[in-house]
């Protein structure tokens, strides 16, 4: 009987401090083509202008398993031709992705996926590359509720990045590196589980990030190989089905500012799963 007790006892103790251990979940708010380590079934539009141009893009991501989906991409842009009245237009190539769940750690907050991808020239050659690109990404996030009491007030803060490679599969070598670290603070968690009531009610789907941008061409032949940085001040309304992100794009360095030393970007997003259930039925369970 005795050992009954001690048997109950230790599960309790075990299971309050399993409870402890993991966080509440919270929602990053990705980048402004939808893309983030998180594996789910969303939907968005996208876009931005500049001095030079505007663009629009689509981003569909649909859930295979539990780990792991599929998701396509497609762009189109309105390029301003300097000294010619008419401006090129055309839809950019379809670009498909496999993405798949590394690693989960619940009670860290933190998540690792890989994300390779294939760019297929399907899009108009006046604004899109004309030969297949491959190449992948490794994303992750990050939050912070795992912290300590004293440091409560970070725990809404998430950082959430990725880093990625791009070449040509034919013609002359063209690679390219990429970047993205991301900054966020969430109102609706610090309202939820850090200070309850201390942020309005109208306030609490806010959620303020810093994006940092880095791109560069390694062995382009017509491009320049200087880094191209930029700093994106946005703020996301967001709760567990849609998503409203507006930013300003700013421009860091000479390479950057060629379109403009400012783009607003915008991203409309959905959780579609989350409206029609049946759509996030996974093939392979």
């Amino acid at each position: 009987m005795k050992l009954l007790v001690v048997l109950v006892i230790a599960s309790i103790l075990l299971y309050a401090t399993l409870v402890r251990a993991d966080p509440p979940s919270r929602s990053f708010v990705g980048n402004f083509i939808g893309n983030d380590a998180t594996v789910e079934n969303y939907l968005s539009i996208s876009g931005g202008v500049d001095r030079t141009q505007n663009f629009e893009s689509l981003y569909l991501e649909k859930t295979i398993s539990s780990d792991a989906s599929f998701s396509l991409f497609v762009g189109y842009q309105r390029l301003e031709q300097e000294g010619e009245d008419a401006a090129v237009s055309g839809f950019s190539n379809l670009g498909l992705g496999y993405k798949h769940l590394l690693l989960a750690l619940p009670a860290d907050g933190f998540v690792l996926t890989i994300n390779p991808t294939l760019e297929l020239p399907v899009g108009d050659s006046r604004v899109s590359e004309t030969h297949p690109r491959a190449g992948g990404d490794l994303l992750f996030q990050k939050g912070f509720g795992d912290l300590p009491e004293s440091l409560a007030i970070l725990r809404p803060a998430g950082i959430e990045g990725d880093a990625g490679f791009e070449s040509k599969v034919t013609g002359a070598r063209d690679d390219l590196l990429n970047a993205d670290l991301e900054l966020e603070y969430s109102l609706g968690y610090l309202d939820a589980n850090v200070a309850a009531g201390s942020v309005p009610m109208l306030l609490r789907d806010l959620t303020p990030h810093l994006d940092f941008d880095y791109a560069q061409y390694l062995s382009a032949h017509n491009n320049s190989s200087a880094p191209d940085l930029e700093l994106t001040p946005a703020i996301a309304w967001m709760n567990d089905t849609f998503e409203v992100n507006l930013g300003a794009q700013i421009a860091l360095n000479r390479a950057s500012s060629g379109t403009g030393p400012v783009a607003f970007v915008w991203l409309l997003g959905v959780s579609y799963d989350q409206l029609l259930p049946a759509l996030g039925w996974k093939p392979f369970q």
